[in-house]
């Protein structure tokens, strides 16, 4: 059995998954990063064995709570780590036992790293992503799931990150990657060794950050550059709102008077585009939970009930 502490090493970038939570109007993708329950179960395993672990279930005030037991050799006793989990519209139960037993294990340190990961916001190719009833939705085009993903931390978290898509084109990269010291070669070995080849990542060409790519296209959009003391979200949302203002002129034929502002739309309501995007179950059932879980004091009562309407007609078809 290893030291206890390997259970908050963070997790193999392999073992974390990454899907798309929004697009905006300007073509930028922000993506999530997260576990699944087997994540936890094997890193249990690694760390304490199969038998060196356990867990139970609890029904407190309707509310399904799940803990994970360590033995403590010195004192003799297992040590309990508990948390609650949401469940889910389609399949209840089993969301509620996946998403506790997931909560439980953050609370003994595994992936606990996951809320350290920068903001993943990506700018999308033209066929990635399109416009559906003046809304963005994501493409077949947009393969998450072929991309290649990169990470390296240090003493205070992660320090690097890095994906490359299908192609092999870096998408997103945040933060330095460490310089790898290569071995020395003794002087008579000088003429023997052959030239070192620098690692794949350090290879392709410098990556500018959101912001610097953000400026570029406010340039081309204003004609100028953005003040200096401008945040990037506050870049992203003069160049959303300037997108959707050409927009509606755009499609309009009549004289163009001072357009009137479109009702904003409920929180939850913005993840609609994402539903067709699901086909395994499992996965889908608990992306709907989180989804309603977040929503629950921002979206009123009405519009929980339509996302959880077409998120039961999405499921029944891809559960056939």
């Amino acid at each position: 059995m290893k030291s206890i502490k390997e259970l908050s090493r963070p997790l193999e970038i392999t073992d974390v998954d990454f899907r798309v939570q929004s697009i905006n109007n300007g073509g930028y993708a922000t993506i999530l990063a997260y576990k699944d329950a087997r994540v936890d179960m094997n890193r249990l395993d690694e760390v304490l064995t199969p038998l060196g672990w356990q867990r139970d279930y609890k029904l407190i005030d309707g509310k399904l709570f799940c803990g994970v037991g360590i033995y403590n050799d010195e004192i003799h006793e297992w040590i309990w780590k508990w948390d609650v989990g949401t469940e889910s519209h389609t399949e209840a139960e089993k969301g509620q036992v996946s998403d506790a037993f997931k909560r439980a294990c953050f609370n003994l340190g595994i992936g606990r790293e996951l809320y350290d990961y920068p903001v993943i916001s990506v700018k999308l190719n033209d066929n990635e992503w399109s416009k559906e009833g003046g809304r963005p939705k994501q493409t077949y085009n947009l393969r998450i799931r072929e991309w290649t993903w990169y990470s390296e931390f240090n003493e205070s978290g992660i320090s690097f990150l890095a994906a490359k898509d299908e192609n092999g084109n870096v998408r997103f990269k945040w933060g330095t990657l460490a310089k790898k010291e290569e071995p020395q070669p003794k002087p008579e070995q000088v003429e023997e060794v052959e030239e070192t080849t620098t690692p794949e990542i350090q290879e392709e060409p410098k990556v500018d950050s959101v912001k610097e790519v953000l400026t570029q296209e406010y340039k081309k959009i204003f004609g100028k550059a953005p003040h200096g003391r401008m945040s990037t979200e506050r870049i992203k949302q003069e160049i959303d709102a300037e997108l959707d203002r050409l927009s509606q002129n755009e499609e309009s034929d009549e004289p163009q008077t001072e357009p009137t502002p479109e009702p904003t739309p409920e929180p939850i309501m913005e993840n609609v585009e994402m539903i067709e995007t699901f086909t395994d179950t499992t996965e889908f059932i608990q992306w709907a939970k989180d989804i309603v879980a977040k929503h629950s004091n921002d979206s009123s009562a009405e519009s929980i009930e339509a996302f959880k309407k077409m998120c039961n007609e999405h499921y029944a078809k891809i559960a056939k």
